[in-house]
């Protein structure tokens, strides 16, 4: 398929149809999730400084530890479409509750409560890809959530600042801690409605088992088995398992940048706020670039985990390498390259799933993806401010440069540990000494030609 061809396919998927619902919804309620991200992490800050900051980040962490597999199981077994628009719909009553939390145990129940509906919303939105769209437009697919997920980013940054920039809602219930978000947590409550209105037009998304378990049938499996089965498929596969474990361990490396990245361009590159947003929107950029190419010519990768591997690689050297750099420019080109890794990365690496897993198992698959993600990236902001700590009081010069190095090294392990596990498809190809030809067949190796379906990768 032509690059143009691409870009005809792109616009036909936004143009209508069931997957454009499901994408406009997830731009919606996308926003709706970094607006509150945002706030209760500033309320936090605002109620008991750093602490106060941790425990909202816990928060966040504890629903992806604790009911990452009861998620999995239940989007296996229920209609999907009403698992999302009950996550939508339970997310605009809970949020506008944040208006009360002036203390952080309530800042703590609320916000477990939401992130938990909003896991569970997650596992079902992303299970049904396969389901509304074909299997080549897939990578396509993919890139346009990828985009509506964390391209939303900026937009609810930027209805943050403004609402909480406007004068406070005169009323006796609100406390002076939780005055400033109020009108945030109230739009907030209203893109969740929107979105969970427009999941509830898609049709029925249920599996074999649910309707089996819906028509009241003999010999459905319990959620205990169901469970069961969904363990021992991750144990076993091992193309699935490599790549989860490796998409988590990817964003825990990458969640540095979110932890110490401000006072990186501050205390190392002496930098003022206008340079630390000139790095993070060099990444929005890259990654932006990187969801774009995949978008262009992802089907012409057909091998997803080696294309995975090799951008993760990509990022983690990019990560690497502006840790070492002095100078906000260099800061922000290492940063754009680590951003077009991350955002090839993550594409390839849920296309792959997609393709390899099937409609039965999606959601347990995705529930457990998407639990270890929230826990890589939470933990990692959860790490990183103890370590870079430790590290000062331990003499060590440029502590937050270390932090910013050691996420790199992260990112590039786990490249190279997914490739490794992939080298006895590797091993299968005739590298030639010599840059033409060995650029060639690893070019080959990522887009999948020639007679690699034996041996090892069949068996996965």
């Amino acid at each position: 398929m032509t690059s143009l061809e691409q870009s005809r396919s792109v616009r036909s998927l936004l143009s209508g149809g069931l997957f454009a619902r499901l994408w406009w919804a997830s731009v919606i309620s996308s926003t709706g999730d970094w607006i509150t991200i945002l706030a209760t992490i500033s309320l936090g800050n605002d109620i008991a400084g750093g602490q106060g900051v941790l425990v909202a980040v816990f928060s966040r962490i504890l629903p992806g530890l604790v009911f990452g597999g009861l998620v999995g199981v239940l989007t296996d077994r229920v209609d999907r479409r009403k698992l999302i628009a009950i996550a939508d719909l339970g997310r605009a009553l809970i949020v506008p509750t944040l208006i009360f939390a002036s203390n952080l145990p309530i800042l703590v129940v609320v916000t477990v409560a939401s992130e938990f509906l909003s896991l569970l919303g997650q596992s079902p939105r992303t299970a049904i890809v396969p389901r509304l769209v074909s299997r080549a437009s897939l990578v396509n697919a993919n890139s346009l959530i990828l985009a509506a997920t964390f391209g939303t980013i900026p937009i609810g940054a930027a209805f943050n600042w403004i609402l909480t920039a406007l004068p406070r809602i005169p009323a006796p219930f609100i406390s002076v801690e939780t005055a400033p978000f109020a009108l945030a947590f109230l739009l907030d409550s209203v893109t969740f409605v929107i979105s969970g209105l427009i999941i509830m037009t898609l049709p029925r998304l249920r599996t074999r088992t649910a309707q089996a378990l819906a028509d009241d049938e003999e010999g459905a499996p319990s959620p205990r088995q169901d469970f069961v089965a969904g363990a021992l498929f991750l144990w076993r596969n091992r193309s699935v398992r490599r790549v989860i474990v490796g998409m988590t361990a990817s964003i825990f490396g990458g969640g540095v940048i979110v932890a110490v990245g401000s006072e990186f361009v501050a205390d190392v590159l002496s930098a003022s706020t206008t340079g630390f947003f000139a790095v993070v929107t060099a990444l929005g950029v890259g990654a932006s670039i990187g969801i774009g190419s995949v978008s262009l010519y992802g089907t012409r990768l057909t091998r997803r985990d080696v294309a995975f591997a090799s951008a993760t690689t990509l990022a983690g050297f990019g990560l690497i390498a502006a840790s070492l750099t002095t100078t906000v420019f260099g800061a922000s080109g290492w940063v754009f390259v680590f951003g077009i890794g991350a955002g090839i990365g993550y594409v390839m690496g849920l296309t792959h799933l997609h393709e390899k897993v099937s409609d039965e198992l999606r959601g347990r698959v995705f529930g457990a993806l998407f639990g270890l993600i929230r826990i890589g990236i939470f933990g990692s902001m959860l790490v990183a401010v103890p370590y870079q700590t430790a590290l000062a009081t331990s003499g060590v010069e440029g502590p937050t440069r270390v932090v910013m190095f050691s996420g790199g090294v992260v990112i590039v392990v786990t490249g190279l540990a997914t490739m490794w596990g992939l080298r006895h498809f590797l091993r299968r190809l005739k590298v030639v000494p010599g840059t033409k030809d060995l650029l060639a067949e690893a070019t080959r190796a990522v887009r999948g030609d020639g007679d690699v379906s034996t041996g090892e990768d069949a068996k996965e």
